[in-house]
């Protein structure tokens, strides 16, 4: 894509064989559905969050599963009127410099137009916590407090292998994460082990499994619960994992302790 100031309004319009965009740096504004309809585009990158974003740019862009924003200091208003036009469940993940960075999702959601006869107005209704995480934004920055406080919301509304991957990618990237979220999160990730840990190995998410079975403080009952789903799932390669990690974690935790044993 040629660096440009500005691009044209319908540019790529219809275009079915982007699957995956990188917006120039320098661009400062994307046109009127520049992107429009292209109904493959699965990624998009952004060099900074300050970009104008025109009416209907990203509209009907159906399957946006990521959006990445190289530099996320200062202005992110293009990321939320991005959110704006989609439905869909989208990952976001937003640099910081070094390896600071936040990873959130954004979930599905459905809505619906409601006419108002007497005033021949329609409003916009939407159902779903994913529309309430589309107003995590605040002085055109990400609100995290915000973000995070929706939590709750996610738990009444939302299933697990949603749920698993809201609570993973902000406990694996804590950006502006408190403590207290942090404690709220992981709480009940131990209430819902069993069944996180099973959505994460019928997925073979193993980052997450790394973070829980290997980055959390040693919990045998934990492993033995993990060791337990790998072999309901009957998978070797699991198995072999969860075994190798309780070996490793409780084997340091028995010779750590032995060094101060009196």
């Amino acid at each position: 894509m040629e660096s440009t100031p500005r691009i044209p309004d319908y540019a790529y319009a219809g275009n079915q064989s982007l699957y995956r965009i990188e917006i120039p740096d320098g661009t400062k504004a994307i046109g009127k559905h520049a992107f429009y309809n292209c109904r493959h585009l699965e990624t998009i990158l952004l060099p900074h969050g300050g970009i104008e974003i025109e009416d209907g740019a990203f509209k009907n862009c159906q399957r946006v599963s990521h959006i990445i924003l190289r530099q996320g200091e200062g202005d992110c208003a293009c990321l939320k009127d991005i959110l704006y036009d989609m439905n869909q469940e989208i990952q976001v993940t937003v640099f910081y410099g070094g390896d600071d960075r936040a990873v959130l999702l954004f979930p599905h959601y459905e809505y619906e137009y409601i006419a108002n006869e007497p005033a021949r107005i329609f409003s916009e209704i939407g159902y779903g916590a994913g529309y309430l995480y589309q107003q995590c934004f605040f002085d055109s920055r990400i609100d995290y407090p915000r973000y995070d406080s929706l939590w709750k919301n996610a738990c009444v509304s939302e299933e697990i292998p949603v749920l698993a991957r809201i609570l993973s990618l902000r406990l694996r990237f804590p950006h502006q994460l408190s403590d207290a979220s942090f404690s709220m999160y992981f709480d009940y990730f131990r209430e819902h082990a069993e069944e996180f840990l099973t959505f994460f190995m019928k997925e073979e998410d193993i980052d997450s499994l790394r973070f829980f079975l290997e980055k959390m403080p040693v919990d045998t009952d934990l492993l033995t619960l993990a060791g337990q789903i790998a072999a309901s799932l009957e998978s070797p390669k699991l198995i072999s994992y969860v075994l190798d990690v309780k070996r490793q974690r409780i084997g340091a935790e028995k010779k750590g302790a032995g060094k101060f044993k009196l």
